[in-house]
């Protein structure tokens, strides 16, 4: 019989063992200080933390093999870096807070690290077949036609925004979470950050489409004010304050917001508060005065006025006449 602090100790061990296992080791000193980690987690996915102060008098060039069985996302979040495939024409160059995707390949990769640089890079690597797996359980018909070709036929390029950051930030905190919930955690972690980074290659991918003229920068800006307003509808940030956030006047983020998404700022945050409460009400677990505070409204009757507007309907009858129609 095992005695209680016997098993309580070896259920510590067990669940110490059984969760994600960091391997790090220090850089070269001939490079400078430095320090690379990778931790392991299901599904063969590999996430990596590089930092290294190249202290050199000149840039270095160097050569190592590549991988074809992974796709990989690289994050730099400061001195910038360029690298290559040996034989081909695909290259690229990343500067701070910037991001790739793209497919490994089998032949070599060339990088080039510039003189006296602190660099800092975050990476993801997925297995191919991992990655058409999530692609096929989330996505269907031509939609996973358009994936395909744009994520795995080249490299993609888009900023790092403040929301990636953060997810990046917070897969670290996984050693929280004993035994198989580290492996859960990171797994939820990596599916978050994958929908938002792939959603910002395509909609960079689609805008840049457009026949709009705008800079870059501007696209960005107002792409990120997109995302700010998304994540906290019901308390959005006045345009003055979206203007400060992503260091865009107000009369260029006004008329840009409008002439990418075909809407002004205003009647998209209504527009998006409006079509929460409608889910909400179809739920049913709610009153709508509830609804209303829920979506950013203070008053239930500034709510049920716009709500009617938008709907045809009152709030409260809302759910009826929503069941009537689909049983017409």
């Amino acid at each position: 019989m095992i005695h209680g602090s016997d098993y309580l100790s070896k259920l510590y061990n067990d669940l110490i063992t059984n969760m994600p296992q960091t391997f790090s080791m220090n850089i070269s000193s001939e490079f400078g200080p430095g320090r690379i980690a990778q931790t392991k987690i299901k599904h063969g996915v590999i996430l990596s933390d590089w930092q290294m102060r190249y202290q050199s008098d000149t840039d270095v060039n160097m050569q190592g093999p590549g991988n074809d069985e992974y796709i990989q996302i690289i994050f730099c979040l400061n001195d910038g870096v360029s690298w290559g495939i040996m034989n081909e024409p695909r290259s690229i160059t990343l500067q701070k807070n910037e991001s790739c995707i793209y497919v490994g390949n089998e032949r070599a990769e060339y990088i080039c690290y510039k003189k006296n640089s602190d660099f800092s890079f975050k990476t993801i690597k997925i297995p191919i077949t991992y990655f058409a797996q999530l692609l096929s359980e989330y996505f269907e018909g031509q939609e996973v036609t358009v994936y395909r070709k744009k994520l795995l036929e080249g490299i993609s390029k888009i900023p790092v925004t403040p929301i990636m950051e953060q997810i990046l930030a917070e897969m670290n905190q996984f050693s929280q979470y004993r035994g198989s919930l580290g492996y859960l955690y990171l797994d939820g972690k990596l599916l978050e950050l994958l929908s938002v980074y792939l959603g910002e290659v395509l909609e960079l991918d689609i805008l840049m489409g457009k026949n709009i003229t705008m800079s870059r920068t501007e696209r960005t800006a107002i792409m990120e004010t997109k995302r700010i307003i998304d994540s906290q509808i019901a308390f959005a940030p006045s345009c003055k304050e979206l203007s400060r956030l992503v260091h865009l006047s107000v009369p260029k983020l006004s008329r840009g917001f409008s002439s990418l998404y075909g809407i002004s700022i205003h009647q998209y945050i209504i527009d998006q508060r409006l079509a929460q409460a409608a889910q909400l009400l179809l739920d049913g677990d709610r009153n709508v005065s509830e609804i209303a505070s829920i979506v950013g409204y203070g008053k239930p009757s500034n709510f049920a006025a716009a709500f009617k507007k938008r709907y045809g309907v009152i709030p409260k009858n809302y759910r009826e006449t929503r069941f009537n129609r689909l049983n017409e």
